[in-house]
């Protein structure tokens, strides 16, 4: 009952923050509703951190088809739309995602020391890169050897979700390990300055083409430094775009030095341009410099698919 109370107090604040939005939120509002109560009424076997995501699930869901079915008043730029704040960190926040076992007593710092404790499947884990501090990551075993812990994903899914977030949300990580996210600039911070790190990024245009940088030294700083990126040693086909952005701090919408990101709608390592922007809107194909872009692979022609990923530099 009280979480049920919570998602109430949840969707309602969404509706009254995006009235000016919708015509009809009310009826947005009302579908939630009963949404919640007739999953509450199906009473499903799973358990309660399940049952919990799960009805977080549905009212994402709903909204998105209430957005659907009662459009705007008045013609909006869609990516100019943003989806609330709250919401998107009660989905990361309240419900942590269902982690992978690690034998009693063992705490991983990496997916490459998940790895080599023969977990060789892709999927999300529990590390510890602090050592009394788990952290939940999705590791990918597959690619180049695997072991590498993924700190960001863009792709398409329903009730997907903007990325011009603010600089709290950035410094914490917000979304679905399973999706969409940004693990957190804390968490990147921690990972990258415990052991020498690589960097890989995976990238895929519109029509399904993929490239891939590699960058063999890794790190940033931390929050008194604004995060400053620290990147060099380039390989793969994609382009050297991140030389560009090296010894650049990061910058979001309440937290902009140039202005950057307010331009470019997304939180990034930005000075005045973005060579590379893996936070901006999601417009595949899209010629706009504020979409999630390449440039010198694609210009700013917006990517469909991206992911950042972080292991330890192999000796």
């Amino acid at each position: 009952m009280l979480y049920t109370l919570l998602n109430y107090k949840v969707a309602f604040s969404i509706a009254i923050k995006n009235t000016q939005y919708f015509c009809f939120c009310g009826v947005g509002l009302l579908i939630l509703m009963a949404g919640i109560n007739a999953s509450e009424e199906k009473q499903p076997t799973c358990g309660p951190p399940e049952k919990s995501l799960a009805l977080l699930e549905i009212a994402e869901d709903l909204f998105v088809k209430a957005k659907e079915l009662y459009p705007t008043c008045e013609p909006i730029n869609p990516i100019e739309s943003n989806i609330d704040d709250d919401f998107l960190s009660l989905n990361s926040d309240v419900v942590p995602l269902n982690a992978e076992s690690i034998a009693a007593g063992d705490r991983p710092k990496n997916c490459v020391e998940i790895q080599g404790s023969k977990y060789n499947k892709s999927g999300v884990y529990t590390i510890y890169p602090k050592p009394d501090e788990p952290l939940n990551v999705y590791c990918d075993m597959d690619t180049d050897g695997g072991g590498w812990t993924i700190i960001q994903r863009r792709a398409y899914y329903p009730g997907m979700k903007y990325f011009n977030l603010g600089w709290s949300f950035y410094k914490r990580g917000f979304g679905n390990l399973e999706k969409q996210f940004w693990l957190g600039n804390d968490n990147i911070y921690t990972m990258t300055n415990q052991t020498p790190c690589e960097i890989r990024f995976d990238l895929e245009d519109a029509k399904g083409e993929r490239r891939f940088a590699v960058y063999k030294s890794f790190r940033i700083d931390d929050e008194s430094r604004n995060y400053t990126i620290h990147i060099k040693g380039y390989g793969g086909n994609a382009g050297d775009g991140m030389k560009f952005h090296d010894g650049q701090r990061f910058a979001t919408i309440d937290r902009d030095h140039l202005r950057g990101a307010t331009v470019l709608q997304g939180a990034w390592w930005i000075y005045e341009w973005a060579y590379v922007h893996l936070n901006g809107i999601y417009i595949p194909g899209i010629d706009d410099p504020r979409s999630i872009h390449w440039y010198l692979w694609h210009k700013n022609e917006g990517l469909a698919h991206v992911e950042m990923k972080i292991r330890p530099r192999p000796s």
